[in-house]
């Protein structure tokens, strides 16, 4: 079976497809392609091609750059056209699947997020099927993305918080970043008692020019805590930790339900139709996680948050055991046996 896995740039969009193009290596003939922001994402993924971002203008360069991209896929396909070509979402996903769905190719789209995309619900009415990690009706079949094995290998890694011990907190802002997380969460801390602080560890991302001052805040306030500006082992420090502040991209949110981690919530206020925010509307549905919008009030509330939780433990084990999602553990197979059965082999 030839495959084709393609991907806009962000994060919410690369994870899962870097995920899928890895657990079909070996099995299938897969070929992955991005922009050059998505190809900081999928080092490791053998084939791929990078092409250039594209960028919805009215310009004759722009108009220009994207029919010959058209025709650059037409003739690479044209004798041989993949068997299933798989759209993550992200705008240069639109040519490849509008060349794939010419030359008769089945096309797979999928949707991470709560809100569908603007090249999702073009592509829309070429695909064989689509897919989402979310319930959004219209025909889109609910299926769990998948995921990185660095998160899989540890599914048995157990929940453990002890009341009263120490609080650790991972805060971090996903492939856009979270600058403003950088004074926030601080003033969140200030305001608990020095008793309940002294039980607090936080690891948190952050960007380079902050992070000396963003070392101070917490030394001032007697908050232990680690700064780096890119956490490698991502993995093993959420599996590690008792709580995640962090933005609620689908990435993310499929890495916390592999896991069982309780989350605070803080959608992304410029994502596009703010589809952060309806992402973590189904996570404080089930009692998973506290949704905090960044707005005027988010320090306080997120304080709030904390001193729930530092003085009743089992907050933290209920939302814990709220988020997991054991079809998690199978989302990588599950989602190989459905493009097999599309391209019928």
């Amino acid at each position: 079976m030839r495959v084709v896995i393609c991907s806009g740039g962000t994060g919410g969009h690369m994870f899962p497809a870097c995920a899928l193009a890895k657990a079909m290596d070996g099995r299938h003939d897969v070929l992955l392609i991005t922009d050059a922001r998505g190809a900081v994402f999928c080092e490791d993924v053998q084939r791929k091609v990078v092409v250039e971002t594209v960028r919805l203008s009215a310009n004759v360069a722009a108009l220009g750059r994207i029919i010959k991209g058209f025709f650059s896929f037409m003739r690479r396909w044209l004798r041989n056209p993949p068997d299933v070509v798989v759209g993550f979402g992200g705008l240069c996903t639109v040519i490849p699947v509008l060349v794939a769905a010419i030359l008769g190719a089945k096309v797979v789209i999928y949707e991470q997020n709560a809100v569908v995309g603007k090249a999702n619900r073009l592509l829309s009415p070429l695909s064989r099927l689509k897919l989402s990690f979310f319930d959004i009706g219209n025909g889109w079949q609910r299926l769990s993305p998948p995921v990185r094995n660095d998160f899989l290998k540890l599914l048995d890694v157990p929940y453990q918080y002890t009341p009263n011990g120490i609080l650790r907190i991972l805060v971090m802002g996903g492939s856009q970043g979270a600058r403003s997380f950088a004074r926030i969460i601080p003033e969140a801390l200030e305001l608990l008692d020095e008793s309940q602080r002294q039980r607090v560890e936080i690891i948190q991302q952050a960007a380079v020019a902050e992070q000396e001052q963003l070392r101070q805040l917490y030394e001032a306030i007697g908050v232990k805590f680690t700064v780096r500006h890119f956490l490698y082992n991502v993995a093993e420090i959420m599996a590690q930790s008792q709580l995640v502040i962090c933005r609620a991209g689908a990435s993310t949110l499929a890495e916390l339900t592999t896991l069982g981690r309780p989350a605070v919530l803080v959608p992304y206020p410029a994502a596009t139709n703010n589809h952060q925010f309806f992402n973590a509307m189904n996570y404080m549905k089930k009692n998973a996680a506290w949704l905090v919008e960044e707005k005027d009030d988010a320090v306080e509330k997120i304080s709030v948050i904390l001193k729930k939780v530092l003085e009743n433990g089992e907050l933290l084990k209920s939302a814990a055991s709220n988020m997991i999602d054991t079809s998690m553990s199978s989302a990588n197979d599950a989602f190989v046996e459905i493009l097999e059965g599309v391209a019928g082999v």
